[in-house]
């Protein structure tokens, strides 16, 4: 380890050492790409294990539980407190945060929720919020397969019946041109433009291939969705043993009769009679008709057609970076990361270690381009917070008949609250599109994209700093009518007398030891304007000075969570 392997000639870095961070901040920046937010453990941790130990430990790990084992208890725990409760879809907001903040398996949820915000659905969906367990099962699908490869988790995530729901092909029927029905053609158009390949054909490095007219050449037309719509009829809900004596029509059309109990859990599952087996051609692929349905060998031909597109590797690996490290990759990082997706048959487990390790991801942040990094979207903003210093609550402390929650639920209000809920995307192109350029700023006159910011507005810049200052004061979440989470901020209310300590450790928590000297100026200055008042001999007003003291610490985090150096992720 270089930074531990000092010798009076200096330190050179081998390919044993080169494994390691030299240093907190480029630690730091690594787990800001790769978990929820750094916290004191974590970066001991990686520094003693270096980066590939520390990703084969995440790699390995399981999930505490599952989405539906989350729910379940629950909603057992709900009707014991509330007899009249049914399912809830803030409990799929406790879930999430109660992972993002205790789950060790800080990989595989960071990576969910970035695959969560490519393959979208959303509570904002009726039918959804009022099925919350459809998006619970969603969810588990994701962890299910988020370490196989592309094209296994392409099927996994188009017969889920939540996308199902939400981008209207479950009950999809067969056209019937005596009354002018077309199959619905949402799914076909989405799986291919926000799914797999994008709009337009893409170079290796994902810039686009530009066609003889000095446009860029689309990678499909109106033809290829309605011929691939076709694919995407006669799927429906699970049809298990309990509503084995319903119809096939009621099951297909989701009848309240026949929601069966694994419904939400389990795979759509083929409805014959409402397949097309007409002749159908899509992406240069044609099939004949059929003399009998064959949902299953048609939709294989439908994926694998995707999943083999020369586009999927620089789209969907530039997505990813989009995700975990920088709007705006650079040509060659794209390349490098979709060379190692063709390499290994579309491995995400590869292909993230790929985008995490790559030469323009790790080192110091003090060192990178202007151009690097992203803004952080408002729900990492609130998990880097929290998990940046110790917090605890009444559903931490849960026994074995309780579930352990955090009790955060729907952070969406802008005004109120962060501005953006977990799992609630306002529509199937997520919060933010991946190519938003705010208009008229500098980034549109340097080429750049500023994703995130396409949910930033002057309500939610206030609402922001409104919500880090109640947090501080009041904490977050609500668990048997108290907070479900508040800081524990013992540690600095003792260096709070000593401004330059404090502001130290607000640099170290936050922006990994890389505070610039003018913020560090400004928070120190703004401490010092809070008195804090000498113990009287009677020793009665030592109230008085911790007050004066948590003034300061809350003071020195507010200034620091809302600053550029923490809300813009190098």
């Amino acid at each position: 380890m270089c930074a531990l392997l000092l010798s009076g000639s200096g330190c050179v870095v081998g390919e044993a050492e080169a494994d390691f961070p030299n240093n907190r901040s480029e630690a730091w920046r690594f787990l800001n790409h790769a978990t929820f937010g750094p916290t004191e453990a974590d970066v001991a941790h990686l520094n003693t294990v270096g980066y590939t130990a520390w990703l084969d430990e995440q790699f390995a790990m399981t999930p505490e539980t599952t989405y539906r084992s989350f729910m379940e208890r629950r909603d057992a725990e709900l009707k014991v407190d509330e007899p009249s409760n049914k399912g809830r879809f803030e409990q799929v907001v406790e879930g999430f945060y109660t992972r993002a903040l205790t789950d060790p398996a800080q990989l595989r949820q960071r990576v969910v929720f970035a695959l969560s915000e490519v393959f979208v659905v959303s509570l904002y969906n009726v039918e959804l919020n009022m099925r919350p367990t459809l998006v619970a099962g969603y969810i588990d699908t994701l962890n299910t397969n988020i370490w196989t490869d592309y094209r296994t988790l392409l099927e996994a995530v188009t017969k889920s019946p939540a996308m199902g729901v939400y981008l209207t092909y479950r009950g999809n029927q067969k056209e019937d041109p005596a009354i002018g029905r077309i199959p619905d053609e949402n799914y076909a158009r989405e799986v291919m433009q926000l799914f797999s390949i994008g709009l337009h054909e893409l170079n290796m490095d994902g810039t686009p291939v530009m066609g003889p007219n000095g446009q860029p050449k689309v990678s499909y037309t109106s033809e290829d969705v309605q011929g691939l719509a076709k694919i995407f009829t006669g799927w429906s809900f699970y049809r298990g043993p309990s509503v084995a004596s319903q119809t096939e029509e009621a099951c297909f059309t989701g009848n309240i009769s026949c929601l069966d109990p694994e419904a939400a859990y389990q795979p759509m599952v083929p409805y014959p009679n409402y397949h097309s087996t007409s002749a159908t051609t899509f992406l240069k692929v044609s099939l004949p008709a059929r003399s009998s349905p064959t949902l299953q060998a048609d939709l294989k031909i439908a994926l694998d057609t995707l999943a083999s597109h020369k586009n999927v590797a620089p789209f969907f690996s530039r997505q990813l970076i989009q995700r975990l490290v920088t709007s705006n990759p650079s040509p060659a990082y794209v390349s490098r990361v979709a060379e190692k997706f063709v390499a290994t048959n579309g491995s995400i487990k590869d292909v993230v270690k790929a985008i995490l390790m790559d030469e323009e991801a790790l080192g110091s942040p003090y060192h990178a381009l202007d151009s690097d990094g992203k803004l952080r979207e408002p729900i990492l903003r609130l998990t880097a917070l929290l998990r940046a210093f110790t917090f605890d609550g009444p559903g931490l402390k849960t026994g074995t008949q309780r579930v352990k929650n955090v009790g955060i639920t729907s952070t969406g209000d802008a005004s109120l609250s962060f501005g953006q809920s977990p799992w609630n995307s306002p529509s199937v192109f997520n919060f933010f599109r991946p190519g938003y350029v705010p208009p008229q700023s500098k980034s549109a006159s340097l080429g750049m994209v500023l994703p995130e910011m396409q949910i930033a507005s002057e309500i939610s810049v206030t609402g922001y700093v409104n919500s880090v200052l109640s947090v501080l004061n009041n904490g977050i979440g609500k668990v048997s009518n108290q907070a479900g989470v508040r800081l524990v901020l013992a540690d600095q209310r003792l260096l709070a007398n000593t401004p330059d300590d404090l502001v130290s450790d607000m640099s170290n928590r936050l922006l990994g030891g890389i505070m610039s000297q003018p913020l560090r100026k400004d928070i120190t200055a703004a401490i010092l304007t809070i008195p804090v008042p000498a113990l009287n001999e009677s020793g009665t007003n030592t109230a008085d000075i911790n007050s004066a003291l948590d003034r300061r610490v809350n003071a020195a985090i507010l200034m620091t969570a809302v600053s550029p150096e923490f809300l813009i992720q190098k």
